[in-house]
């Protein structure tokens, strides 16, 4: 039998119904069934109600509550209460801040609701200041364990 008649049987056979199933190759069938239970897993939208979630104690007077983290990001709440500060640091990656209530002072500029800051990849800032108290969204690089900042300069 020729190439193309052993072709064209084969074909025939196809058509007819008459070659058994062939799946996916193991290794795409397992790609394929992770990928899926993924998306099954993954709730279309993510919330966190207002009272849900844990604060926790990060520095004196200053409180946060993450709400989202992989492993190059993190979106953290914080909570700081009067007469607050959070420490100068300098930020590895941008950091986005997002003043939700109250005032902060940072480099004697003082920031309210709604204000919208950017910290760029290798700049360092100054200590930020919260005299009535603030709660603000910050989206930006992992937070350190709050020991290594109990070490940072006040």
């Amino acid at each position: 039998m020729s190439e193309r008649s052993t072709h064209d049987a084969l074909l025939l056979a196809a058509m007819a119904g008459l070659l058994p199933e062939q799946g996916p190759a193991d290794a795409v069938r397992e790609r394929l069934r992770v990928d899926i239970l993924q998306r099954a897993g993954a709730a279309p939208i993510n919330v966190i109600r207002r009272d849900e979630g844990e604060w926790r104690d990060l520095l004196p007077g200053v409180q946060i509550k993450t709400l989202r983290r992989d492993a190059q990001t993190q979106t953290t709440l914080w909570r700081v209460q009067p007469g607050g500060r959070v420490p100068p640091h300098v930020h590895a990656h941008e950091e986005e801040c997002l003043v939700l209530e109250g005032r902060i002072v940072h480099d004697g500029v003082s920031y309210f609701s709604g204000d919208y800051l950017l910290a760029r990849a290798g700049e360092s800032h100054r200590v930020f200041e919260a005299p009535e108290g603030a709660l603000f969204l910050i989206r930006g690089e992992p937070i350190p364990d709050p020991a290594v900042l109990a070490r940072l300069p006040r």
